[in-house]
């Protein structure tokens, strides 16, 4: 479970409860114990949480937007020889090339994999590059996920 979810199961709960007391002393029932309506507030804040949670889980959240509403690509499987200007020349086509990261390793050799950001509309675009050769080399290219800490 995020952070961002627990917080708002939280705060649902907490809320209900708190009503959940302050309406006793106009609810008829009885002698009925306060922790116990106080735990009943906590179990139905801690549903109706969870309801909006699952409905809307981007309000108030660290929700993902990268993944459908971003203009960079994973593009994977790239040839060790790949330069920035090989990969631009090759993305260029579909719209303008804002920035492209090579991923390398500590000792500066590549991975074969990088990103390339690019106009919203022309990464969607650019996905019709996957599977093209580059180099003798099928290349993989998705959109990127936002990367979770």
């Amino acid at each position: 479970m995020s952070f961002s979810c627990f917080i708002k199961l939280a705060i649902g709960a907490t809320i209900l409860s708190v009503l959940g007391y302050f309406a006793l002393p106009f609810i008829p029932f009885g002698a009925a114990p306060v922790a116990s309506i106080y735990a009943t507030g906590l179990f139905v804040g801690a549903i109706i949480g969870g309801v909006a949670t699952a409905l809307y889980p981007s309000i108030g959240g660290s929700g993902s937007s990268a993944s459908s509403d971003s203009g960079t690509l994973y593009v994977g499987n790239l040839p060790f020889s790949a330069t920035k200007e090989e990969i631009e020349d090759l993305f260029r086509p579909y719209g303008t090339v804002h920035n492209i990261r090579l991923v390398t390793g500590p000792n500066r050799r590549p991975k074969g994999y990088g990103f390339v950001e690019m106009d919203v509309e022309g990464a969607k675009e650019a996905l019709m590059l996957n599977g093209v050769d580059m180099g003798g080399r099928k290349l993989r290219i998705n959109s990127a996920k936002e990367k979770n800490e």
